[in-house]
């Protein structure tokens, strides 16, 4: 079940508000209000709900078709271990170009993906130990879409923390070589 849930995020994304749907008309009928008003307003959250977020899935697919045939991929990264203030908590969305042993990543704005600010090559790369975590809350927070995976690298620069696709995860982690043990 998890593993069709991973695949099809949007269709989960739309039993999710279905679900929410029918026991906010619980929750309305109890508390007084009409059957027939609370159907209908759960109705209209049902789909405002479910339809942003198919519509923000196919969107996402529409943008990852486009990079992927250019070779590059949509990700996110921040440098948890700088200072406060700077992007230590703060994902920078762009695009990435993982070559042997370094990723080209060029800061972009929007699911437009047009390019803000200096392309920068992240080299001297290494995986960590620790396996890829789930996106939580907080990162989602910050236009992480769900379903991206968080895995932390040792760079040149220090410590980065990289957000993608399994997908695009599996790419970079093909790309740069296994850290040493």
């Amino acid at each position: 079940m998890r593993e069709w849930a991973a695949e099809h995020p949007g269709l989960v994304s739309v039993v999710a508000a279905l679900a929410g749907g029918i026991v906010a008309v619980g929750v309305d009928v109890l508390l007084g209000q009409r059957l027939d008003t609370a159907v209908i307003n759960s109705v209209f959250l049902m789909l405002f709900f479910g339809g942003s977020a198919y519509f923000g899935q196919k969107r996402l697919r529409k943008t990852k078709g486009r990079l992927d045939e250019q070779g590059q991929s949509l990700m996110f990264l921040r440098y948890p271990n700088s200072l406060p203030g700077s992007l230590s908590g703060v994902w920078q969305m762009g695009v990435a170009t993982p070559t042997l042993g370094r990723i080209d990543f060029q800061p972009a704005v929007y699911e437009d993906l047009v390019p803000s600010g200096r392309s920068r090559a992240l080299t001297g790369l290494s995986v960590t130990e620790s396996p890829p975590r789930k996106a939580d809350r907080h990162d989602n927070k910050q236009t992480v879409p769900y379903g991206f995976q968080v895995i932390t690298m040792e760079s040149d620069g220090g410590t980065i923390e990289i957000a993608a696709s399994p997908d695009t995860l599996q790419k970079i982690q093909d790309a740069v070589e296994p850290a040493s043990p």
